[in-house]
């Protein structure tokens, strides 16, 4: 059933989703919205020195982005991995992915929340098997068919849990290809605060500590699109900084910055990704 949903929204023209997503934003529907509201925060947040027009535009096209990106998803849920690797126009440095591959030595993928991270994880579990956290959706059914659907080509996901980093810990030392997202805020006790936009912000410290404890390569995976609308993956090779205990604490977060400041309207500012900043303040989603 739920299969058949995506099915059905995957043949949803691409013409006709921009021409009712602009006519939404014409409107000025967004405006009403929470992801608008806590888009507008965290651009101003990493961005200070834009003026409130240039804030007010850049949440407009991201939020914009964010609904086309919410299509990707679910095209790549309604459809084989084929179909969802051909709106994929580009490939960025695939040679870093395919020659950690062919070395067997383990990987260490890192990915931000760029467009849609399924569709992304789909094209990545095309090309290899896979080991990837994902954060557990409380709807059990849709559960199941997203784990069921992260899992093509004999590939494991597993929840963001201690549990679940103790399976991704066991699969590098398996020389097995790892996937997980670097840009949420982790449960309380299992990050540190650290320098993102500027603001002391509560990070994840995985990729350094399971480089560091396995010396495997590190790359960094997102997907972008471009003025014409066409999708593109890029692959980065991460600093051998990583390994270097004395340097690499900020190293991710500064990477990840570079990553978004391509083309920020890409990312998803929707996300309450300063909610336990420092220094403690008011909420600053308060009331949203």
């Amino acid at each position: 059933m739920i299969f058949t949903l995506f099915y059905i929204l995957s043949y949803i023209p691409r013409f006709f989703l921009v021409f009712i997503i602009d006519l939404f934003i014409y409107l000025r529907l967004y405006k009403i919205t929470k992801s608008y509201k806590i888009t507008k925060i965290n651009l101003k947040i990493a961005f200070p020195e834009l003026t409130l027009s240039n804030i007010e535009l850049l949440s407009r096209r991201s939020i914009r982005e964010s609904i086309m990106s919410g299509y990707e998803t679910a095209y790549s849920w309604g459809r084989p991995f084929s179909d969802s690797n051909n709106l994929i126009f580009k490939i960025e440095n695939n040679f870093l992915l395919k020659r950690n591959i062919l070395s067997e030595q383990g990987l260490i993928c890192v990915a931000i929340h760029n467009r849609s991270v399924d569709m992304l994880l789909t094209w990545i579990n095309s090309q290899t098997p896979t080991v990837s956290l994902y954060k557990e959706i409380k709807n059990k059914y849709m559960e199941t068919f997203v784990k069921n659907k992260r899992e093509i080509n004999n590939s494991v996901s597993v929840k963001t849990s201690i549990s679940g980093v103790r399976t991704i810990y066991r699969a590098l030392k398996d020389k097995k290809v790892i996937c997980f997202a670097a840009d949420q805020v982790p449960k309380r006790g299992l990050g540190e605060h650290i320098k993102l936009y500027n603001k002391m912000a509560y990070t994840t410290t995985l990729v350094q500590n399971l480089a560091s404890k396995t010396n495997c390569p590190v790359i960094y995976l997102c997907m972008n699109s471009n003025i014409n609308g066409f999708l593109s993956v890029s692959i980065k090779p991460c600093s051998d900084d990583i390994y270097d205990d004395s340097k690499h604490l900020h190293l991710v977060n500064k990477d990840i910055e570079k990553l978004i400041n391509r083309r920020p309207i890409d990312y998803s500012w929707e996300y309450k990704r300063f909610k336990r900043s420092l220094p403690e303040e008011k909420n600053l989603y308060s009331g949203i």
